[in-house]
């Protein structure tokens, strides 16, 4: 029998919530089934709200955090972890975290939820642009363009932190890197991690409720982050071709760009903002819609909103981007669109909207799906196979 290890699952959340921390305490929660789990979180809004001191030293934290180091030193010290799973030390924590691990002989398993390690935004996208020309670990484009909050100091300054990352012999020490796809294990393969280091383990979802009976009103929704990589200007300009009579697009959420997409939207027809909902709360809005769109214009590394529509019972309209055609299978459990091509797009949705009953069959596709791929014992079973690999 495999033995039970003790984890530390570390993790610097972000200045405002979303689909990454979410994963991190679904993964946490889920692998106490198997292994004894302990959170290590640190917090950018607490540094950022600590006082303009305070703040002064952010920098300087992100080089080398001394607070980091010594609470990590007390937290092995205490718990005796066997192994540390690592989500996120950007941007404060430092890459102490790294260096202590490997100081300390402790293994790391590494989750991969984006492109931070060769980019300094994340996204591989530059002012809404795709772009990887910090792939191999010069991030001299990133300070010269300003792609991280248009800022050529903040991106100089992560991509200073990145290129001290890259300069340990990180991509061979960690035991294992944890990629959400396919299309995002390539990717980091391209960046020098060693395949055989790379194992692809597909987020899970527990839909807790059947999906809800098909809808018969020509309504689409899309739920999520409004920012940039999120693509909701593209479908905004796509719904714009197909607009009118009693059709609607629901937006469920908030975000950097709200104000300029809801200015955007000004003159469309059927376009509603609706801000952010509650989880528990979003159910009357799905039970209306005929199929979620989901118009990611980045590399996605896989797709939550997708387990989360086929849960619903609704399918997807997406772009060929990133991980979002290894889930979506075309024409049975969503429909797909060239990354850009805006009318391909209109095209998808008017395609459902206009027979709402092959959009009810996709959805029973997808509900069919998820819980033939993506659910929580599968994931539990793959993530076991990582930790009995352990020495």
């Amino acid at each position: 029998m495999a033995p039970r290890r003790h984890i530390l699952q570390i993790f610097n959340r972000y200045r405002q919530y979303g689909g990454e921390e979410g994963s991190v305490y679904r993964i946490g929660d889920a692998l106490q089934e198997i292994h004894d789990v302990e959170y290590f979180i640190s917090s950018t809004d607490e540094v950022m709200s600590g006082g303009r001191l305070r703040q002064t030293t952010i920098p300087f934290r992100a080089i080398y955090n001394r607070e980091i180091d010594a609470k990590l030193k007390q937290y092995q010290e205490t718990g005796n972890f066997d192994v540390w799973m690592i989500h996120n030390i950007f941007p404060v924590m430092s890459p102490i975290v790294y260096e202590r691990a490997i100081e300390w002989n402790i293994p790391i398993v590494h989750y991969l939820h984006n492109y931070r390690l060769s980019c300094v935004n994340g996204f591989f996208l530059n002012h809404g642009e795709p772009c990887q020309r910090c792939l191999s670990g010069n991030f001299w484009p990133a300070f010269a363009t300003a792609c991280w909050h248009e800022s050529h100091f903040q991106s100089g300054w992560m991509g200073l932190v990145t290129s001290r990352i890259r300069a340990m012999p990180l991509f061979e020490k960690v035991f294992r890197w944890i990629a959400l796809s396919e299309a995002h294990k390539l990717e980091h393969v391209r960046m020098g991690i060693p395949a055989d280091r790379i194992k692809v383990i597909h987020h899970f979802f527990e839909a807790g409720e059947p999906p809800l009976p098909p809808s018969s009103t020509p309504t689409a929704i899309f739920v999520g982050r409004l920012s940039p990589e999120k693509g909701v200007s593209h479908l905004l300009e796509a719904w714009k071709l197909i607009a009118g009579g009693d059709r609607k697009l629901l937006i469920i959420g908030d975000g950097p760009e709200r104000e300029s997409l809801e200015r955007e939207a000004r003159g469309i027809p059927g376009v509603e903002f609706l801000g952010f909902v509650p989880r528990e709360r979003q159910t009357y809005y799905w039970s209306q819609a005929q199929f979620s769109a989901v118009p990611s214009i980045w590399l996605e590394p896989f797709g939550m909103t997708v387990l989360e529509a086929w849960a619903k019972g609704r399918p997807v309209v997406a772009y060929r981007a990133g991980a979002l055609p290894e889930l979506i299978d075309d024409g049975k459990t969503g429909v797909l669109a060239d990354l850009g091509d805006t009318e391909q797009l209109a095209g998808c949705m008017d395609r459902l909207l206009s027979r709402p009953e092959e959009a009810a069959a996709m959805g029973r596709a997808g509900a069919a799906e998820l819980e033939a791929r993506f659910s929580r014992r599968k994931w539990l079973d793959e993530i076991a196979t990582v930790y009995n690999e352990l020495p």
